[in-house]
C-alpha cells in the first residue's frame, strides 16, 4: 500500500513537471490557454451544466473572450514573480474557487456570487450551519486545507525562473489594456443595460455576460454615478418644484413590518392546499389598502429591500448587487422615514429577532437615524423553529415594547426573519411540520415547501396576534405589512398569476378609519405612500414621490437620480450645501438592562437585575466571564468572586463575540466579618 501511494505521487510529480516543462518553452502561449479553460469551467459551475458552458462559449463568442482576457490579466501579474509558474496556478485556483463558491451558492439562493458577499463574509459566518450540516462544514475546511497544503507543496518544488522584464510588462501592459477595452466594449454596446435593468435582475446578467466579466463590474461599479449636468442649478429647480411641507393631518404611532420571503402562496400555478396559509394576510387585503410591491431582490437580499423602503431611494442607481449597507452607509449618514418623521416629534426604533450585527445594523440603523434597535441579543422566551431561526412571535411583545417606551408618536421598523431558508427537505423533515400540498417537481423540494408553508402560516398567525395587541392598545395606529422577496425556490415568472417574482405584496392596516385604496409600488415609493394618506410630507424623497404620484416617466427618473446622487456623494445642494444628517446615539434595546445586587455563595456568584436575556454576559472591569443564564432576573458565574472594588455590569454579546452594549453596573464590596 505504501509503495502503491509512493508510485502515484511519483507519477503525479512527473504530469506537473511536465507541465512545468511545457510552461517553460511557451510561458505566454501556456498562461492564454489555461485562461480559455478557467473561464469555461467556471461557466460550466455557473450555469450548472457542462453543455451550457459551451453554449456560453460558441453564442456569444465576444463576451466569452472577454472573460478570457479579465482572467489572462490577473494571471499576467504572475510573471513578475520568480515562481511564476507557482503564482499561475495560484491564481487559477482563486477563480475556480470563485467558480465553485457561486455553484455553490446558487443552490441556496438565485443571485450569483459577488465582491459584496466577500464583504458580508462576517455575517455569513454567523449563519452558516444554517445551510450547511456539520459534515459539509468539516468536508468545507477539510477541502479548503488540502488545497492550500498542495499550492504550498507546490510553491517549494517549482523552480524559479528569470524576470525577463521587458517582455514581462509587454505582455501585462497588452493583456490589461485588452481586458479594459473589451471590457468597456461590451459595457457600451449590446443588452446589457436591458439585461441589468434597475440592476435587479443580476443572475441574467451573470448568464449572458459570464462571471468574470460581471464580478469584476461588482468591484469596479459602486455608488451612483455622477447624473448628466448634476448642478446646484438642477438640483434647486428639483427641490424648488415640490413645494412647503403641509402640517400633518394624522400622527398615528406607524409600525412598518417587512416580513422575511413572505408572499401570497395562492399566486403559484400548479400548486394546491388544503387550506389557505395566510388567512389573515388575505382578509387584510380584502379589507384594507394593498397591491403589489416590486422589490429590488429575489431569494435573498433583504437589506436591500430594507434600505429601499427606508429611504426612498432606488438601487437601480446603485453599482451591481451593491449593498449600501455595506458601503456607503458605514461612512455617512442619510434621510430616511425614521428622520422625517423625527420632524414632528416621532421617536423611532428598530427591531429584529435576528442577531444585532447582521448586515452590521447595529451600526447602520445609526446612519439611518433611529433612536433604539432591538435585536434577538435584548429579546427574552425567543422560541425557534427547526431550522435554527427564531419564531415571529416573540415579536409582538417587542413592538409593544417599543411603543410604550415613549410617550409620544412612535416609528417602529420590524424585520422578521422566521420564514427564511434554508428551508428542511427531505426524508428527515419534521412530520409535524408538513402541510398537505401537491409539488409536482422533486420530492424533496416538495418537502421544503411544505415546511416554508409551515413557517408561512405561522407568521400569518403572528400578523393575526400583533393586530389584535395593537386593538387592544386602542392608541391610532397604522400597521404597514410587506414581504421582503419571494422565497429561494426555483420559481421562475411564468410560473405566476402575477407574472413577476420580483413582486411581493403589502397591506395597510389601521384603526383610523382610512378609505381603502389599492396601489402597486416600487419598495422605494412604499414609505412616502403611507405618508400620503396620513397627509404627511416631511423629507425631500417623501415629497418627491408623494409629487410623483406614482409616475415612472424619464423625468421622474432623472430627478430621482439626480436627488439621491446629490444626497449620498454629491455636494448637498438640496440641504443648502450641508448634510443635516449625523449618525444617532442609538441605543441597544428599549428595556434597560440593570444589576441590582451581587450574592456570592459557594458554588459561584449570583447576579441579580432586570431584563437579562440568555445572551447577557456578566463582565469583571469590562472582562467577559463564562455566564449561565438562569431567567430574566438571574445569571451565575461559576468561580471565584470578582475581587473587591471591581466593577460588575453585564454586556449582550452575540454569537460571536461582539459586545454590542454594556450595562451601567455596580462596584462590588466584599462583606467583611
Amino acid at each position: 500500500m505504501h509503495s502503491d501511494r509512493k508510485n502515484f505521487g511519483g507519477r503525479l510529480w512527473k504530469a506537473v513537471d511536465k507541465v512545468g516543462k511545457l510552461f517553460s518553452k511557451a510561458p505566454f502561449i501556456f498562461t492564454a490557454c489555461t485562461a480559455v479553460i478557467v473561464v469555461l469551467i467556471v461557466e460550466m459551475l455557473s450555469r450548472h451544466s457542462v453543455w451550457q458552458g459551451f453554449v456560453f462559449l460558441f453564442t456569444h463568442p465576444v463576451r466569452y473572450i472577454t472573460n478570457v482576457m479579465i482572467v489572462l490579466a490577473t494571471l499576467s501579474l504572475s510573471f513578475l514573480f520568480k515562481k511564476r509558474s507557482f503564482f499561475v496556478v495560484f491564481i487559477s485556483v482563486v477563480w475556480l474557487a470563485f467558480g465553485i463558491v457561486n455553484f455553490t451558492i446558487l443552490g441556496y439562493r438565485p443571485t450569483p456570487f459577488g465582491i459584496i458577499d466577500i464583504q458580508l463574509l462576517p455575517s455569513v459566518f454567523t449563519i452558516i450551519n444554517m445551510y450547511m450540516d456539520s459534515w459539509q462544514i468539516i468536508l468545507l475546511i477539510v477541502g479548503a486545507a488540502a488545497v492550500i497544503a498542495g499550492l504550498a507543496f507546490l510553491l517549494m518544488k517549482v523552480p524559479s525562473a528569470k524576470i525577463v522584464w521587458k517582455k514581462t510588462l509587454i505582455f501585462i501592459a497588452v493583456s490589461f489594456a485588452l481586458a479594459s477595452g473589451l471590457f468597456l466594449l461590451v459595457a457600451s454596446t449590446g443588452n446589457y443595460a436591458e439585461s441589468m435593468d434597475d440592476n435587479t435582475d443580476i443572475a441574467k446578467a451573470y448568464r449572458d455576460y459570464g462571471f468574470a466579466y460581471c464580478f469584476c463590474t461588482g468591484v469596479v461599479d459602486k455608488g451612483i454615478d455622477e447624473p448628466e449636468e448634476y448642478s446646484k442649478e438642477n438640483v434647486d429647480r428639483v427641490v424648488d418644484s415640490l413645494g412647503d411641507v403641509s402640517e400633518p393631518q394624522l400622527k398615528p404611532d406607524i409600525i412598518m413590518v417587512q416580513l422575511e420571503s413572505f408572499f401570497d402562496v395562492g399566486y403559484l400555478d400548479d400548486v394546491t392546499y388544503s387550506e389557505n396559509p395566510t388567512p389573515v394576510f388575505t382578509s387584510l387585503k380584502e379589507e384594507y389598502s394593498t397591491g403589489f410591491l416590486t422589490v429590488p431582490s429575489v431569494g435573498a437580499g433583504t437589506a436591500n429591500t430594507e434600505f429601499e423602503v427606508l429611504s426612498g431611494m432606488s438601487l437601480g442607481f446603485f453599482g451591481m448587487g451593491e449593498y449600501p449597507y455595506k458601503t456607503i452607509l458605514k461612512e455617512q449618514a442619510c434621510e430616511t422615514v425614521a428622520t422625517d418623521l423625527a420632524q414632528i416629534g416621532y421617536a423611532s426604533h428598530a427591531i429584529h429577532n435576528n442577531t444585532g450585527t447582521f448586515y452590521d445594523r447595529n451600526t447602520v440603523f445609526a446612519q439611518l437615524g433611529f433612536d433604539t434597535f432591538t435585536s434577538i441579543e435584548y429579546m427574552q422566551d425567543v422560541e425557534y423553529n427547526p431550522i435554527g431561526w427564531a419564531k415571529d412571535s416573540v415579536l409582538t411583545g417587542e413592538i409593544l415594547a417599543a411603543l410604550d417606551s415613549t410617550p409620544g408618536q412612535d416609528l417602529v421598523f420590524t424585520i422578521t426573519v422566521q420564514g427564511h431558508g434554508k428551508y428542511q427537505r427531505g426524508e428527515d423533515t419534521d412530520e409535524a411540520e408538513m402541510e398537505d400540498t401537491t409539488w409536482e417537481e422533486d420530492p424533496d423540494d416538495g418537502r421544503a415547501f411544505a415546511f416554508y408553508i409551515s413557517q408561512l402560516r405561522e407568521t400569518d398567525q403572528f400578523i393575526g396576534e400583533l393586530i389584535d395587541a395593537l386593538e387592544e392598545r386602542g392608541e391610532p395606529a397604522v400597521l404597514v405589512l410587506y414581504g421582503d422577496h419571494l422565497p429561494n425556490f426555483s420559481i421562475g415568472s411564468e410560473q405566476l398569476e402575477n407574472g413577476d417574482v420580483f413582486e411581493t405584496e403589502y397591506v395597510i392596516w389601521d384603526n383610523l378609519g382610512l378609505e381603502k385604496e389599492d396601489r402597486d409600488l416600487h419598495a422605494y415609493q412604499l414609505s412616502s405612500w403611507v405618508m400620503e394618506r396620513l397627509g404627511i410630507s416631511q423629507g425631500i424623497l417623501c415629497r418627491y414621490h408623494q409629487q410623483w404620484d406614482g409616475s415612472e416617466s424619464d423625468d421622474y427618473w432623472y430627478g430621482l437620480g439626480l436627488l439621491e446622487y446629490d444626497m449620498l456623494y454629491g455636494e448637498f445642494y438640496c440641504y443648502g450645501g450641508t448634510n443635516p444628517y449625523t449618525a444617532s446615539n442609538i441605543s441597544m434595546g428599549v428595556k434597560p438592562i440593570t444589576i441590582e445586587n451581587i450574592r456570592v455563595e459557594e458554588d459561584g456568584v449570583y447576579i441579580t437585575g432586570n431584563n437579562f436575556t440568555e445572551f447577557s454576559v456578566v463582565a469583571f472591569d469590562s472582562e467577559l466571564q463564562d455566564t449561565e443564564y438562569i431567567d430574566g432576573d438571574t445569571l451565575f458565574v461559576e468561580g471565584e468572586p470578582p475581587d473587591d472594588g471591581m466593577y460588575v455590569s453585564v454586556a449582550q454579546v452575540t454569537d460571536r463575540a461582539i459586545v454590542l452594549s454594556e450595562s451601567d453596573g455596580i462596584i462590588y464590596k466584599e462583606k467583611t466579618e
